[in-house]
């Protein structure tokens, strides 16, 4: 019976217990966060690639033409 009773209390102080909360929040949160940086990471990636492309084909021609004119030098 004595058994029982420090085993309650034990368990009663346990659930009572609320130091370590904040620290667990904070790290789902930080977590989740991560984990959708991740998800939006690889679904935003190749419309990135496709944006910026080669030296051929997407925004680096314009870019470079832009910084052209704004130096004052002309093609």
């Amino acid at each position: 019976m004595k058994i029982e009773s420090q085993v309650k209390a034990l368990f009663n102080r346990f659930v009572r217990d609320e130091s370590g909360t904040t620290a667990i929040e904070y790290s789902l949160i930080g977590t989740i966060i991560g984990i959708a940086c991740v998800a939006i990471f690889i679904s935003v990636g190749d419309s990135m690639v496709n944006l910026f492309g080669s030296e051929d084909s997407g925004a680096s021609p314009v870019l470079e033409s832009a910084a052209a004119t704004a130096a004052g030098e002309e093609e």
